[in-house]
């Protein structure tokens, strides 16, 4: 496992390390990509640099089962990937039938490769600044966002992250469905002030579930490694075998983990829905059930997450149908 995590891992790593010192940034890349993941020109030079493919947080092996709960693949459903940077998770929805995506990103250089690499599969591959789209109201059924604004979030203030949160509601039909995939519990009133400045002051998701998802191996490791290393350069951690070998060993240990609370979380939910609840109603009665499910209550409190945290949270959002409130 420390092989094939380590492989997946170090071109990325030895990129964003190059990026971060020709930019003029300092302690990369832990402090330096906290400022320049919300810098355009830093994504689209990263991009030019390499061919392949990078998912933040969860793959669809992690989301799957959440996408079929709430919007699953029908040949119909217009789909759109808000940041599709060099991420896969476009060609593995496909795969598993979602078959009408457009995928939209700032980087013209992530598109253009992104397009050539799945250009058997059909999707359509747009340049386009996410807080200020082209589409026309109501035009898509299905959005997903993983990742694209938490590193809007990086940035001096809120501004990008609302006009792009009101252009999701702006081109969602009503009743449809957004599934936002974050490192933070604390985004509901931020969406819902998004949602307002193009849907108006009553404007407001309806908030159908929010799910810890554990993270992919090469996500955990990530996180494991920067907790060891404290704010020194990921990269280093390449250069000490003892280190990596450590944090292989305690990513298998955490996604065991996160295996046993999945199964138990959908053993619950089977319960519910067998009994007679709604999907909304069973998700809603999910107890916080973790060794790790403390983390949420920690980020409340502190509004800081632990750099171990093993799970992503994914927002259930629904645009309400029209004629209700």
């Amino acid at each position: 496992m420390q092989e094939e995590l380590a492989t997946a891992l170090s071109g990325y790593v030895s990129r964003v390390v190059r990026r971060c010192v020709a930019i003029g940034a300092t302690n990369a890349p832990a402090a330096a990509t906290r400022q320049v993941y919300a810098d355009p020109t830093w994504w689209d030079s990263r991009f030019q640099e390499t061919d392949e493919t990078f998912d933040w947080y969860a793959t669809y092996k992690e989301l799957g089962d959440l996408f079929n709960d709430w919007s699953p693949a029908t040949p119909e459903l217009q789909s759109l990937m808000v940041g599709c940077g060099n991420s896969k998770f476009s060609a593995e929805m496909h795969e598993a039938g979602y078959r009408r995506i457009v995928n939209i990103d700032i980087s013209a250089a992530a598109v253009a490769k992104m397009e050539a690499r799945f250009t058997n599969l059909g999707l359509e591959w747009l340049a386009m600044d996410a807080t200020k789209m082209d589409f026309e109201d109501d035009k898509f059924d299905f959005v997903v966002d993983k990742g694209t604004l938490d590193a809007m979030m990086c940035g001096t203030d809120e501004t990008m992250v609302g006009a792009m949160v009101g252009e999701i509601w702006r081109t969602l039909r009503p009743g449809g469905f957004c599934i936002l995939v974050s490192h933070s519990a604390l985004r509901h009133d931020l969406l819902d002030r998004g949602a307002q400045r193009t849907g108006g002051p009553a404007a407001a998701w309806k908030r159908r579930e929010l799910r810890k998802c554990r993270l992919s191996p090469q996500a955990t490791l990530i996180n494991i490694l920067r907790n060891k290393l404290q704010g020194r350069p990921l990269a280093e951690a390449f250069r000490n075998p003892e280190m990596l070998k450590e944090a292989a060993h305690e990513t298998k240990q955490t996604l065991a983990r996160m295996r046993f609370i999945d199964a138990f979380r959908e053993w619950r939910q089977f319960k519910a829905v067998k009994a007679g609840s709604s999907l909304e109603d069973a998700a809603a009665a999910m107890p916080a059930v973790t060794a790790a499910g403390k983390e949420e209550d920690k980020e409340k409190e502190t509004g800081q997450r632990s750099l171990l945290q093993p799970f992503c949270w994914a927002y259930v959002l629904q645009k309400p149908p029209a004629g209700t409130k």
